[in-house]
């Protein structure tokens, strides 16, 4: 999906830009669930960020993010998940000029929610606030986010500029969420899509610091 980003803040979406990331499946096999993902989320910062993005005493200029969130996490990483399924390479979508979407999918396929999967997103801070975030922005944000982030929501300590665990139970969603914008200028989220996603809640986040670490 390609965005344009207005001064006041808020996303507008235009077109969509899919590539390939190498040996991953086609797109087409996709769950279509993530073509969306990438969409929802910036639009929620985006409008989140309307009351926060101002300037800031102690935002980070950091590098761009990696054009390949496909290289945080590898299939094996990600067999925690599920170690009788047969997980492959992830599929790449890109979002210029936010950033980018991993998305890795196994079955069985049901009625329920579909094909299980686990979605990597980064997202250029810069690109999202370009007024920055500061520390205090951060700490609001993570503390909105527990409280409103559905059942068992909690911060998660050590990650970055500030980190939450949130779930969605309608959805089958699970999510674990750091702010990594002093060092990387980066969001990174990754999300479990499924059956008793809360039950995959220390298993995301070992995953979270992964793909952090990778960074």
């Amino acid at each position: 999906m390609l965005f344009k980003i207005h001064p006041a803040n808020t996303v507008d979406a235009r077109t969509t830009i899919s590539l390939r990331c190498p040996g991953s499946r086609k797109e087409k096999n996709m769950n279509p669930y993530w073509k969306f993902r990438m969409r929802a989320l910036t639009v929620a910062l985006a409008i989140a960020g309307l009351g926060l993005a101002g300037p800031a005493s102690d935002d980070a200029t950091a590098a761009a993010p990696p054009k390949d969130p496909c290289a945080l996490l590898k299939p094996a990483d990600i067999q925690a998940l599920a170690p009788n399924a047969r997980i492959g390479s992830g599929v790449l979508t890109t979002n210029a000029p936010l950033g980018a979407t991993c998305a890795y999918s196994w079955g069985p396929r049901t009625s329920e929610w579909g094909e299980t999967s686990l979605s990597v997103i980064l997202v250029e801070a810069s690109k999202v606030w370009p007024a920055g975030l500061s520390s205090d922005d951060i700490k609001q944000r993570v503390l909105l986010e527990v409280r409103t982030g559905g059942p068992d929501a909690s911060e998660i300590p050590g990650i970055g500029d500030g980190a939450v665990f949130t779930t969605d139970p309608k959805a089958h969603n699970a999510t674990a969420k750091a702010y990594l914008v002093k060092a990387k200028g980066v969001l990174l989220d990754v999300t479990f899509h499924g059956g008793n996603a809360l039950a995959q809640k220390d298993k995301l986040i070992a995953l979270l610091k992964a793909a952090a670490a990778r960074l």
